[in-house]
């Protein structure tokens, strides 16, 4: 057993006990864990108030080989991202970056890169103009695939290599890019874009997240590109499409 300090995320947490609590944490150092917190919803527990989904979290805790759970000594709560479950959409979309990264992270590997982009991603979302949400999500999710090794190749054929001038652009899920109509099979489905929305979802797997505010994405490029994103992850991760958050804004439709 060893004492372990590191950054985390609170990703979900579920009631243990009379007392208790169980929370899945993405972990800067250790990727995605599970850890106790004994007694925690005591009224004077030191640990209160330190397992709110959002939280950015700084924790203690005991590692053990022997346990797929470990015991919560220590937390100090940097942000609690409280903010976010003020405002329905912005609770929506925070809440989708969430679980898409709580479904497409399986177990403990270290990529400060990916906790960095969460962490950016709802510091964003805080704060951003409501226009802005949407297409932040996006950018997280395309981000995330490339950190992942799914990024997907938008600027030229996958198979031949060669660029796209003109027409609709067939992107094959499977293949994991554009596909030239001199490549596409009759027997192949594919997913059929615009190029406006290949250039808006190549400018997202770049765009620096203090600049989203200056791109301006249309809502039927947003569409194409959540369809090619979804079904990618789905393809070659096995988890991605059906989102339960997201259906929740064919209720209550985004604000842009």
């Amino acid at each position: 057993m060893s004492i372990t300090k590191t950054e985390a995320l609170v990703l979900k947490s579920i009631k243990f006990g009379d007392t208790s609590k169980i929370a899945t944490l993405y972990s800067k150092d250790y990727g995605k864990i599970k850890v106790i917190a004994k007694g925690i919803r005591k009224p004077k527990s030191k640990l209160a108030g330190a397992l709110q989904t959002f939280s950015h979290i700084q924790i203690v805790f005991y590692k053990k080989q022997t346990t797929e759970i470990y015991l919560l000594s220590q937390s100090e709560i940097f942000h609690s991202y409280q903010s976010l479950t003020k405002d329905l959409h912005r609770y929506v979309f925070a809440s989708a970056a969430i679980e898409l990264l709580e479904r497409l992270i399986s177990g403990e590997e270290s990529h400060p890169e990916i906790f960095d982009l969460i962490i950016e991603t709802l510091s964003f979302m805080e704060i951003c103009p409501q226009k802005s949400l949407e297409k932040s999500f996006w950018a997280f999710a395309l981000k995330l695939a490339d950190l992942l090794g799914y990024k997907p190749k938008l600027n030229r054929c996958i198979i031949c290599d060669k660029p796209i001038l003109e027409g609709l652009i067939l992107f094959s899920p499977d293949k994991g890019g554009i596909v030239c109509k001199k490549c596409a099979r009759s027997d192949r489905t594919y997913l059929r874009l615009s190029k406006d929305s290949i250039s808006s979802a190549l400018k997202l797997q770049s765009i620096k997240t203090e600049d989203m505010d200056t791109y301006n994405i249309p809502k039927e490029c947003l569409k194409e590109i959540s369809n090619l994103v979804l079904n990618l992850l789905d393809y070659h991760a096995g988890k991605g499409k059906d989102l339960k958050s997201l259906e929740f804004l064919k209720i209550y439709p985004s604000k842009t």
